[in-house]
């Protein structure tokens, strides 16, 4: 209770600081700034951020964790230079790690006994779950709200990290169908987070609340591989790597069930000046979704099916530097495993910095109708195709073992280049149809986790099918290179930012089609004058 006063408190503060009064809710031309300590908008996104950070690092967290779980001189027959000219550099850089004595004094020295192609399936594992549950959470979202929907979420992603330790050790299946598990929750996180955000941030803050909250993923994979790297090398070993992000995901429940709300309107601790402010101005009521979902006009909506494609695209290129990064860079760099955690984290530092500069901008660009929404998002993903795959290609052919530091310089343009796609499609879907903007998220990250789900099976094939093994990195990435400035160039003949005709409530559509009557009166009447 004490709490709850001393909230409500600060936002009345609130009210004074923008010339309002609790009775006669925010001035226009002084809105409640999204910045400010005062702000519940803003708690609101940095509870996102934390709720991203928490199940993606209990999620990733197996990117670095599996090469000190597993016996890496258990398999060199599997290694990638069998059978190919040592003069490739590739082969040059296996062969720094190829002895095994060389791996455990790098720090590779784990016990569990999983061939590479048993490796690479773990991380489709979880996607498998996700398939499941991305049908139905983002309708679940918009019918019944995101709150406890999230809190569900976490739960298994808690459950699954602190049982890890114990199922890895009894049998790879076990371990395999937790991953799985954890997928089922990770299926309803971007949906339910998109479905809250178009509840709370209207247009001219989206861009930034998305670059914000998504912030999350960025931080835990960059600070889960450092985490992991440093836990792993320690005398706690790996499981201490799952025991700690699960008691963190403990503590998050507690906080977000306190302080969170399905809608502006609902929320105990916000200003009346600000509930107004965001109730004017976000396109969504708090009254329970009864409007059946447009799926013909959703599902052939090209602004949508690009925004689509390039998510896709953008998860593809994701998961193949989340989950396998570390394992390129000790393969192609010879890196041991503390600097492969600093080199794994660049991508994602890199992206957690320029994210929340290119969000801020892109806000101030329509604010300021520099550009129309459309163009905004336009160029922002434009510079986030290209630039993101000049750095995939400069880390494949310009890095070496001979020259590792290299591979920092690309590492941070792929991030930087990459974190634009926030201000490019993924602003694009949570501006089209604010009122479905769970149902978008569904069906958008349903295609994007098909992108997740073929990066370690095109690995796993490659490497079962022993098909150019030594040339796998070269075939992966030039894969992602392709599909993703594909992605690009469509969303620039077809993208988006506007709200679309079928995503509109269909009170506002109601009296459109009422102006449009009276203007034919109008008419009629005129010309009846006239005659």
């Amino acid at each position: 209770m004490a709490t709850e006063a001393l909230l409500n408190d600060d936002s009345n503060k609130l009210c004074a600081e923008n010339r309002t009064t609790p009775e006669k809710g925010y001035d226009p031309e002084h809105p409640p700034p999204f910045f400010s300590l005062h702000s519940i908008r803003m708690w609101i996104c940095l509870l996102l951020t934390t709720a991203m950070y928490i199940c993606q690092s209990m999620n990733v967290s197996l990117g670095m964790s599996i090469v000190c779980m597993v016996n890496s001189t258990a398999y060199q027959s599997h290694n990638l230079t069998e059978g190919t000219n040592s003069s490739l550099s590739i082969g040059k850089c296996q062969s720094a790690l190829d002895d095994p004595e060389s791996s455990i004094n790098a720090g590779y020295d784990g016990d569990l006994l999983w061939s590479p192609a048993q490796q690479t399936l773990l991380f489709s594992a979880s996607v498998y779950g996700s398939f499941i549950t991305l049908f139905f959470s983002g309708y679940l979202a918009d019918k019944f709200g995101p709150k406890f929907l999230v809190m569900g979420a976490t739960s298994i992603f808690v459950f699954v990290s602190l049982l890890t330790p114990l199922a890895a050790n009894y049998s790879y299946k076990l371990f395999f169908v937790m991953r799985i598990l954890m997928g089922l929750g990770d299926g309803f996180m971007f949906p339910c987070s998109g479905s809250l955000a178009g509840r709370w941030f209207p247009s001219t803050e989206k861009s930034t609340a998305a670059a914000l909250y998504t912030s999350g993923r960025q931080i835990a994979a960059s600070l889960a591989s450092l985490i992991a790297s440093n836990l792993c090398a320690s005398s706690l070993k790996w499981p201490s790597v799952f025991y700690l992000f699960g008691t963190l995901g403990c503590l998050f429940l507690i906080i977000w069930f306190i302080f969170v709300s399905n809608h502006p309107s609902s929320n105990k601790f916000i200003c009346e000046a600000e509930r107004q402010y965001l109730m004017a101005n976000c396109n969504t009521t708090n009254k329970k979704n009864t409007n059946k979902v447009p799926w013909r006009k959703m599902l052939t909506s090209l602004p949508l099916l690009s925004a689509v494609f390039c998510n896709f695209t953008f998860i593809l290129q994701a998961a193949m530097m989340q989950n396998f990064l570390p394992m390129f860079l000790k393969e192609n760099l010879g890196l041991p495993l503390h600097s492969n955690g600093i080199y794994t984290m660049m991508p994602f530092a890199s992206q957690l910095l320029f994210k929340n500069i290119c969000g801020p901008a892109g806000d101030y660009i329509k604010r300021k109708k520099i550009m129309t929404d459309t163009n905004c998002v336009k160029m922002f993903q434009t510079i986030a195709s290209i630039g993101s795959s000049f750095g995939m290609l400069a880390l494949l052919f310009l890095s070496d073992c001979e020259n590792p530091r290299m591979a920092l310089v690309y590492l941070f343009v792929f991030g930087t280049t990459f974190s634009a796609g926030i201000c490019g499609f993924f602003t694009s879907l949570l501006s089209i149809a604010p009122m479905y903007s769970g149902t978008c998220f569904s069906f958008s990250m349903f295609f994007a986790y098909l992108g997740h789900f073929l990066i370690p099976n095109l690995l796993t094939a490659i490497i079962q099918m022993d098909f150019y093994v030594a040339y796998k990195w070269h075939m992966i990435i030039l894969f992602c290179v392709v599909l993703h400035l594909s992605s690009g160039l469509i969303f620039l003949f077809y993208g988006s930012a506007e709200v679309q005709e079928w995503a509109k409530p269909a009170q506002q559509q109601e009296k459109l089609e009422e102006k449009e009557i009276r203007s034919v009166d109008i008419y009629g009447s005129a010309l009846s004058l006239d005659a």
